[in-house]
């Protein structure tokens, strides 16, 4: 028996009665189908629940449940028998209908077997439109969401700064920039994945450190904003110290208790400037922050970006100026402690004529290329122009003269420096005895394999070291006597305080006592003073160099100093025999 024509008009209201702005419509049309029939009773099941029901009591859907893989046509209820009438929809549910009155006749069966259908497929069309709904929704949220701890990211950091500009609240407006200081050291010790739960763990407490309208986001890797509606400086700065303080406190992830710390870079609002400038302006002030020594904050000023302006300049020709001849080798006197200071060597050093600032003195430059891996050609451009040049003097008769050339670690690791410096005095003619190699203390013990290595093959070239600033550094006593060192020198701040402060004169005493029961030679830098002259006199200091004795010359200068050169009384400064300090002037006390 075909379905009755005045169904479509009851399946037309069926369909019209889904509205896919409105999933909550499915009610609505579960009571349209118990109009059309006039049940008690219509439900949505699937295997093991309920989708939506009207007329339905705890005991009645408990019952309903269990008898649902029987489909019967009649259930026993708390209000009496219920006629059933069970229609499969899609997969394994189904559409309930019941009434307590009379059972469903054959007219009605098919209507409610029609409505099942047009309800089935209803309902595929409103589940696609809400999974299509929600993927939207879900994607809208990674694009603005960092998918690793949830923070808001880049992009909507952006987007709320950019509001806030809108709507003329940027002259209230601060952006921190916060970059963890331990975390490449945690990630390489732990691994990846410790690295990532200490971010979302570091996420959570930075969300409990700020005030709930503040704006906490992550930009990537171990970076960190905080977009606060405040400009008050003092505001502010408690803010960064309180961030930096809750930062501080160890967290325990997976097992390990983790200590990080960070830096923070502060950026406020000024006149013409733009979401993307106050991001990166914090940024570069939370970099002056980790040099000023990490664990801090700095406030943006506008000679940061007068700097980073310059600092990319000079990245630029530096790489030309190495090829083209812009680093040049200048020499600082070294002199003996004697009566009327004679001259005994030079300390070399690097200098780049630039051509728009002019000529810089290594701490311009030097950091920059070892950031950029052009330190070790700037070495050996150095050796090179210090030996032609001391080789060129001693030829002419000047040969008491030696000549120290500081080498930077990554040179000093190069298990290859032996042969460079080698091949450098035989192109230039420069006597293997007046050259000696500068390093730093740290430099000398910090991979003592590699540096064991690299001291034999200077040892067998013949080949004495300077270690220079010592005093400033850690754990290189035990060292002095396994390596060639001839000479020693005091860093300039401890000879600052010579006749001033009693605790600088007693180190300063102490390593000249230390060096001459080593047979090692002294040398005071960055003497400016005729009371820090006299001063190391009386301590026995052999040898100074500073700007009391002559500033940083050029070649041409150095070469006019050339008449001064006497031999010193003690004799050629010598680490074979520990003979150096031969008739130096005695300690005083």
């Amino acid at each position: 028996m075909g379905e009755p024509s005045w169904s479509l008009h009851l399946l037309s209201e069926l369909l019209s009665a889904f509205n896919l702005e409105d999933p909550g419509a499915l009610r609505n049309v579960i009571h349209r189908v118990g109009e059309a029939v006039d049940a008690d009773l219509v439900a949505l099941l699937a295997p093991g629940r309920l989708i939506d029901g009207i007329g339905l009591g705890e005991r009645d859907l408990a019952l309903l449940m269990a008898a649902s893989d029987q489909r019967p046509q009649q259930l026993e209820v708390a209000s009496g028998l219920l006629h059933c009438h069970w229609s499969p929809l899609e997969g394994s549910e189904q559409l309930v209908v019941g009434r307590l009155a009379q059972s469903f006749d054959l007219e009605e069966r098919s209507l409610l077997r029609a409505m099942a259908r047009s309800l089935a497929l209803s309902l595929q069309v409103l589940r696609s439109v809400a999974a299509e709904r929600t993927a939207r929704r879900e994607a809208e949220e990674q694009a603005i969401h960092d998918a690793l701890t949830g923070l808001p990211n880049r992009a909507q950091v952006l987007s709320h700064l950019e509001r806030l500009l809108l709507r003329g609240n940027a002259t209230a407006c601060s952006v921190l920039f916060i970059d963890l200081d331990q975390f490449k050291v945690i990630n390489d010790a732990h691994g990846h994945a410790v690295g990532d739960h200490l971010l979302i763990a570091l996420a959570t407490r930075l969300r409990q450190l700020v005030e709930p309208d503040h704006l906490v986001g992550r930009l990537g890797g171990d970076e960190f904003l905080v977009v606060l509606a405040e400009a008050d400086p003092a505001a502010v700065e408690e803010l960064s110290q309180r961030l930096i303080a809750g930062l501080m406190e160890p967290l325990v992830v997976q097992g390990k208790r983790l200590l990080s710390g960070a830096s923070v870079g502060i950026a406020t609002f000024a006149p013409g400037e733009t979401a993307e400038r106050l991001i990166d302006n914090a940024d570069m002030a939370m970099y002056r922050a980790k040099q000023q020594g990490r664990g801090r904050f700095c406030f943006y000023d506008v000679g940061m970006r007068l700097d980073a302006h310059r600092r990319a300049n000079l990245e630029a020709d530096l790489h030309l100026a190495i090829a083209n001849g812009g680093i040049a080798c200048h020499l600082q006197p070294i002199v003996s402690l004697q009566p009327g200071r004679p001259l005994v060597g030079f300390e070399a050093l690097a200098r780049w004529h630039h051509p728009v600032y002019g000529t810089l003195p290594p701490r311009e430059f030097v950091p920059l290329a070892e950031e950029l891996g052009l330190i070790v050609a700037i070495d050996a451009l150095v050796l090179e122009q210090a030996c032609g040049l001391m080789a060129g003097w001693i030829r002419s008769g000047h040969g008491d003269l030696h000549i120290s050339v500081h080498v930077s670690g990554r040179s000093f690791q190069d298990p290859d420096l032996a042969n460079r410096v080698a091949a450098v005095l035989a192109r230039t003619g420069m006597p293997v005895g007046n050259l000696y190699l500068e390093i730093t203390e740290t430099v000398l013990i910090d991979d003592i394999n590699v540096t064991m290595q690299t001291v034999k093959g200077l040892n067998q070239l013949g080949l004495s070291l300077v270690v220079d600033d010592f005093g400033t550094g850690y754990s290189f006593l035990r060292y002095l006597r396994r390596f060639p060192i001839a000479i020693l020198k005091i860093d300039r701040s401890f000879v600052d305080g010579l006749g001033i402060d009693g605790e600088d004169e007693t180190l300063v005493k102490a390593v000249i006592g230390l060096a001459r029961a080593l047979g090692i030679v002294v040398v005071a830098k960055g003497v400016e003073t005729a009371l820090q002259d006299s001063h190391l006199i009386e301590l026995g200091c052999a040898l100074a160099q500073g700007f009391h004795y002559g500033g940083v010359l050029d070649p041409v200068e150095a070469e006019r100093r050339l008449p001064q050169v006497r031999p010193a009384l003690y004799g050629p400064i010598s680490h074979a025999g520990r003979t150096g300090l031969k008739g130096c002037p005695p300690a005083a006390g």
